[in-house]
């Protein structure tokens, strides 16, 4: 009975100190822009899949996974390093448009692939190179045991890639990349969490009242880029002209996500944004990095329609995890399925 007291007692202890701490990358979360969240930390080679529950990560699910041949961030094109960051999926290759692909050699990857935007605009700025990084299974199992085994993807099990899959939107859900998963207390995290809130919160509304002075301020001076129009002087000379017409904007911003690494955050949302000219919604994404008084500033921000349903959709459906990827949730079916597929194919041709 002692026994069982203390154990009790130590479970206890347990459970109510994992409540205090929270994984430092994902700050806050949405059901529209992540409803589940991938976390791949190398050091131990492990997948980790948050779910969103009320803004909060909640740990569901974690599987083995393989990673670049040589450890440490990517560099260079080729290096065989897997980059860390924060990303998202933007494609999804099933088995047969692998092998279209890449003929047998693309048995490799497995039953499929998801296309990571690696590099993301933090890691071009830094001068990263190389691309083609995925999220993907293997047609030999055995590699995923020895950890640093791939050109710089990140390697599931197929079964386990199958299972991961329902719960993924293409141009929506995050895949964090991080040597290792750090925790925060509560109180530190809610710190991070609350002074990212603020500072976009005070760039909008410098947007909405057209206070130019504090708009352009939320900007890096040093690293901002835009695609378009350039460094950080010439994207302010521009503002100020947009600022100069007549009427202030209507600013929406709703579905808020924040993720964060040690280097920099990533603020994803739904803007809505109506002037005297203009009226449309899509997707914002801020990259923010803090400057050397601690101050969190904008180095890149992108826009897009992906990710964003027409209006006829109702944001408030919640998302069903269901296979949207694949056929089957056996892999010997996709294999067999895809590769008679391929050959009936190649001997209709002949």
């Amino acid at each position: 009975m002692k026994n069982l007291v203390i154990a009790s007692s130590l479970l206890f202890t347990l459970t109510v100190k994992a409540q205090e701490y929270l994984p430092s990358p994902l700050l806050l979360l949405s059901d529209y822009f992540s409803h589940h969240v991938i976390v791949a930390e190398k050091s131990t080679h492990t997948l980790y899949l948050y779910k969103n529950t009320g803004g909060l990560p909640k740990l569901q699910l974690k599987y083995q996974m393989a990673t670049g041949k040589k450890a440490g961030d990517k560099i260079f094109q080729g290096d065989h390093r897997t980059p860390e960051g924060i990303y998202h999926f933007t494609e999804f290759l099933t088995h047969q448009d692998l092998l279209k692909r890449h003929g047998k050699a693309g048995e490799i990857y497995g039953v499929g692939a998801f296309v990571m935007n690696y590099p993301n605009p933090i890691d071009r700025y830094q001068g990263k190179t190389g691309g083609g990084i995925w999220l993907h299974s293997t047609n030999d199992e055995t590699r995923i045991d020895k950890g640093l085994d791939s050109r710089g993807c990140i390697v599931a099990h197929n079964q386990n890639l199958i299972k991961i899959s329902q719960f993924i939107e293409l141009n929506k859900t995050p895949i964090i990349v991080v040597h290792t998963l750090e925790h925060l207390k509560k109180n530190t995290w809610q710190g991070e969490r609350e002074q990212i809130i603020q500072s976009v919160e005070n760039w909008a509304e410098a947007w909405r009242t057209e206070n130019f002075n504090e708009y352009i301020s939320h900007y890096s001076k040093d690293k901002f880029k835009d695609p378009r129009k350039g460094g950080y002087q010439n994207f302010k000379n521009y503002k100020r002209a947009v600022f100069a017409n007549p009427g202030a904007p209507e600013i929406g911003i709703s579905n808020l996500t924040i993720l964060k690494t040690d280097e920099y955050a990533v603020v994803t949302f739904k803007q809505d944004y109506k002037s005297n000219t203009i009226q449309d919604t899509g997707k914002k994404i801020l990259y923010l990095q803090k400057d050397p008084y601690y101050k969190w500033k904008i180095v890149a921000e992108r826009w897009s329609k992906l990710g964003i349903e027409s209006e006829a959709s109702e944001d408030t459906l919640a998302f069903e995890p269901k296979l949207r990827f694949f056929n089957s949730e056996d892999p010997k079916q996709i294999f067999t399925r895809n590769l008679n597929l391929t050959q009936t194919q190649t001997q209709s041709s002949n």
